[in-house]
């Protein structure tokens, strides 16, 4: 057995494990201050912690909380920070000696999902324009259009009609 923690399993009884919708992330454990909020997306549930701390948060705590890999924790920490709609934070940055940036993120607050009744509706799709656009003669388009579905040559076939027409 290795002793990096990195590549241990850790085995979580059922009601600890969050399993995100998106298939391509792995499960991970919500701590007891924040299981009310199970059913949400993990960023959300990530906020909800975040507020609890009323304090600065970095990755690293993130990560050791949600038994999560650091990497997948800064992750969090940027889409918190895109998150408006949902999350109201501040977010500061600390510039380290190898010039790389480390966010730490302040959750001021963590607004309510919007309900079904409050969501726009899905529009329809955009209503069909009768005005005709460009100069094309429509009757000599669809007849290019069907000669091309049934000839390969049809673009030299209407080139000699066009030819003809002009000549008598």
């Amino acid at each position: 057995m290795s002793s990096d923690k990195s590549k241990e399993k850790i085995v979580f009884s059922g009601n600890d494990i969050h399993y995100p919708g998106q298939t391509n992330h792995d499960a991970c454990f919500i701590p007891v201050s924040v299981r009310q909020y199970a059913g949400e997306p993990l960023y959300i549930i990530v906020a909800h912690w975040c507020l609890l701390q009323q304090n600065w948060v970095q990755r690293n705590q993130i990560a050791e909380a949600f038994h999560i890999t650091a990497r997948r924790a800064s992750y969090l920490i940027a889409y918190l920070r895109s998150k408006t709609s949902r999350v109201v934070s501040i977010c500061r940055h600390q510039t380290l000696p190898n010039k790389a940036r480390r966010y730490e993120i302040y959750v001021i607050r963590v607004l309510d999902s919007l309900t079904p009744s409050t969501r726009r509706e899905k529009a329809g799709p955009p209503p069909v324009s009768k005005r005709q656009v460009g100069n094309g003669d429509r009757s000599m388009a669809n007849e290019l259009w069907n000669r091309l579905c049934s000839n390969r040559n049809a673009g030299k076939i209407l080139k000699k009609k066009e030819d003809e027409d002009d000549g008598t």
